[in-house]
């Protein structure tokens, strides 16, 4: 009799440590936000966004949260940089600590508003499988609320299978000004699936840049202004410079750009680059140029769209007009891309 109670002892053991490990949560940590200001004023608030994330996160009950102080020392010692996360080095760190999801986002300051998005990386996968983000404003209260509310809403937006991993809706949707997959916004919609993609999608802030159209006074055949039109334009004008041996040109840039292992970018053609300005920046999102400098002409950007040999199309971000321009002159990009 003592023997067959220590058996069932024995049993009752074994079945417990396998429902634990059946049962174990994934590990999820919430990283530092990115800020496009060094005042103090938005690093503190950066702080509160990422603490009031987390908070929510551990609501769902759905994960191990790794404390802030824990997954901060484990960046420090293994040299990640935040900015790099998804890196197949620093994805590969974070493996080895057995965490399976990371979430950040960033806090960009527009005026007396900040634009908040809140992304989740899947460690298994390197890719962002969810993504949300909202205008709000900067007062403390408004602040709190704002992202509290944006959490609800960022974690609604997901569901858990029987493993814990986090996966898309079937069918998901975007509106204008959304949070894409590659981290960018959404700034058009076309409706429907067809050729390949339906909605465009432009990089963020931090990956704008200045060059030059490049092909002066060389004509880069087949090019065209329609929406739909700017990757094959991109296409051409990289295949049209690398012939000429001309070297980090506007194009040449975007195809380069390697965003969160997102590579798939382009220059936009003359009415996609519009469209980003009609349903971004005159809503003051996009965190596009605001303010006029006759000097660089930082509010000046490129379109993919040759206008003739010595000149191609640019607009001007502060009040939307179109003009075609020398080739050669420096001004803005900013790289989008199409799903």
């Amino acid at each position: 009799m003592k023997r067959f109670i220590v058996l069932l002892a024995l049993l009752a053991l074994l079945s417990a440590e396998l429902f634990a490990q059946e049962t174990a949560l994934p590990r999820l940590a919430v990283v530092e936000f990115a800020v496009n200001d060094n005042t103090a004023k938005i690093k503190r608030d950066a702080i509160t966004v990422r603490e009031v994330a987390e908070s929510e996160m551990v609501k769902t009950g759905k994960y191990e949260i790794i404390t802030r102080e824990d997954i901060d020392k484990l960046i420090a010692n293994q040299r990640i940089q935040v900015s790099s996360i998804s890196s197949a080095e620093n994805l590969k760190k974070l493996q080895l600590q057995n965490i399976s999801y990371i979430v950040t986002g960033s806090l960009n300051a527009n005026e007396n508003d900040y634009v908040i998005t809140i992304r989740i990386l899947d460690v298994s996968t390197g890719r962002y499988s969810h993504s949300d983000n909202d205008f709000i404003n900067s007062g403390s209260r408004e602040l709190f609320n704002g992202i509290t509310n944006l959490m609800k809403k960022f974690n609604s937006g997901m569901s858990a299978d029987e493993g814990g991993a986090i996966v898309q809706g079937t069918g998901r949707t975007y509106k204008i000004g959304d949070t894409g997959p590659a981290g960018g916004i959404i700034f058009y919609d076309k409706g429907v699936f067809s050729g390949g993609w339906r909605y465009l999608e432009v990089a963020p802030l931090e990956t704008e840049f200045r060059a030059q159209w490049g092909a002066y006074q060389h004509d880069v055949a087949g090019t065209s202004t329609a929406v739909g039109s700017g990757k094959r334009n991109t296409q051409l004008i990289v295949e049209y410079l690398k012939s000429k041996g001309e070297n980090r040109r506007a194009a040449q840039l975007c195809t380069s750009l390697d965003f969160d292992s997102i590579k798939d970018w382009f220059l936009p053609s003359k009415d996609e680059l519009d469209l980003m300005y009609r349903n971004l920046k005159a809503k003051g999102l996009g965190n596009f140029v605001t303010r006029g400098d006759t000097t660089n002409l930082t509010f000046i950007y490129w379109s993919s769209s040759q206008s003739d040999s010595g000149s191609s199309w640019l607009q001007s971000f502060l009040n939307g007009n179109q003009l075609n321009y020398d080739k050669e002159i420096t001004v803005s990009v900013r790289a989008i891309r199409a799903f």
